[in-house]
């Protein structure tokens, strides 16, 4: 039988790596976590310890799992088979040509790496945690964040290096993930209480760059940017804040960057019978409409104040409704005298609709015209709303959605923006109304008997936009 390496291949001498990847090379902690920023040279940090410990450990295997299947074979043809060159050492597999099936009826297999001159191996999979059943050795995870079911990997992976092995988790977090993920606590539990002592490292961008990460990227392009001018064009390549904090700043965003996280809205939904039993008709109501036509929907959301808090009373849905209907529909909610105030989307198609109902019922309607600043103005109080739990709403996937789609971004200039993308669904149009409603409570208070049409020439006016509605 061949000796084993006595020492592994020392290539930090050749200024290989940076700090940082040192101290993650020379860190055997028997559990080590990883948050980190994309594209910072981590994959070669962790390619180069595998590799090292099959040199210097005999008959052991060392478990990676990458996100999928092609990942799985680049860390094996790629980084494994780049020390094995650098250091002219023998292994068999490199090319990616050794393969073993685990589950032939799931297409479970692995990439696998032999040296025969310790008789360990690199075996390499795509994301199956069963493969680590009754198995046993060191296990890396790559990409932990991005694997489909985190909680069953890891706890799968776990008992593998029972008698003595190491576990290592390695992640950037997803651009659309939320810190209430499995990894995400992961690492917030390493860096508070700690409770399964891990070894935590954590490399922003900012970090890499600080410790010679542009001079590195330079040497291998033959670029010569600054280290602001390499910072700088990569921050105008993110499209949204949320995708420079997650992807290059190791931190999680909620849900993606959603102003309303699914955890907020999960403690504010309330099902059918109690919000039937709180449709008192007395209770003051306050009404927002969105308005939409032939893309978006209209929607008009109305809520009434029981002691602190809103509860929703009815929710309308248009959805490519003439204008003369949509305004017969408001104009009978707003007949109710218990609505005290209805703010309304006046904002291009919905002009003409909420100067008609302004017209028919004076000051209890407000047309507001949305802009960057009213949309903030709309939607942070609203978010405050849900964060008191002052507010219940439906039960309702489609609700849900449609609260969630809207999105706190920043612009270069650093000016914060609310964003939302238009799908199927509509424009979160539901979110609009809703912040509307609760924009019309402000500094609402119920009003004397009301007069409707108090003189000749609002009821001529109404009377010819009417026609124009109906024409």
């Amino acid at each position: 039988m061949k000796p084993a390496a006595s020492k592994p291949i020392k290539l930090r001498s050749l200024d290989y790596f940076l700090p940082y990847q040192n101290r993650w090379i020379d860190d055997d902690s028997p559990f080590k976590i990883y948050p980190k920023s994309r594209r910072i040279g981590i994959t070669f940090a962790t390619s180069y310890r595998c590799f090292k410990k099959c040199l210097a450990r005999r008959d052991f295997t060392q478990w990676v799992s990458s996100r999928d299947l092609l990942t799985a074979k680049e860390f094996i043809s790629d980084y494994i088979a780049r020390w094995c060159k650098l250091a002219n050492v023998a292994a068999t597999g490199l090319a990616g040509d050794q393969v073993e099936v685990f589950d032939a009826s799931k297409d479970v297999k692995a990439f696998i790496a032999d040296f025969p001159i310790t008789n360990s191996r690199i075996v390499s999979l795509s994301s199956t945690p069963e493969v680590f059943a009754g198995k046993g050795g060191d296990v890396l995870l790559d990409e932990v964040d991005l694997h489909e079911d985190q909680g069953r990997l890891i706890d799968m992976a776990m008992p593998v290096t029972t008698w003595g092995g190491q576990l290592e988790a390695v992640s950037a977090y997803r651009v659309d993930g939320s810190p209430a993920s499995v990894w995400a606590r992961l690492v917030a539990e390493a860096a508070a209480a700690n409770p399964m002592h891990a070894s935590l490292h954590r490399t922003t961008i900012l970090d890499a760059i600080d410790q010679g990460f542009v001079e590195k990227v330079n040497a291998a392009t033959g670029r010569k940017q600054t280290r602001e001018e390499f910072l700088q064009q990569l921050r105008a390549k993110c499209r949204t804040e949320a995708a420079w904090q997650s992807q290059y700043m190791c931190n999680p965003q909620d849900d993606g960057g959603a102003l309303l996280p699914y955890s907020l809205l999960a403690q504010c939904e309330t099902d059918a019978p109690e919000l039937q039993a709180h449709r008192d008709p007395a209770a003051p109501a306050y009404l927002g409409i969105d308005i939409g036509r032939r893309h978006d929907l209209s929607c008009f959301w109305l809520v009434r104040r029981h002691g602190l808090t809103f509860w929703t009373d009815k929710i309308l849905i248009f959805a490519k409704t003439l204008f003369r209907d949509q305004l017969q529909a408001a104009a009978e909610l707003l007949r109710d005298p218990s609505i005290i105030r209805c703010c309304v989307d006046s904002t291009g198609i919905g002009a003409m609709l909420a100067e008609e109902l302004h017209l028919r019922f004076g000051h209890r309607v407000e047309e507001i015209q949305f802009t960057n600043a009213v949309k903030l103005e709309l939607g942070m109080p609203m978010l405050q709303a849900f964060e008191d739990k002052a507010i219940r709403i439906p039960t309702s996937n489609e609700i849900r959605e449609d609260l969630h789609k809207v999105r706190k971004t920043a612009t270069k200039a650093g000016n914060i923006r609310l964003e939302a993308e238009s799908d199927d669904e509509g424009h979160a149009d539901r979110f609009w109304a809703l912040a509307l409603a609760l924009h019309a409570s402000v500094n609402s208070v119920a009003p004397a008997p009301i007069t409707i049409f108090d003189n000749h020439r609002n009821r001529a006016i109404a009377a010819r936009r009417s026609r124009e509605l109906v024409a």
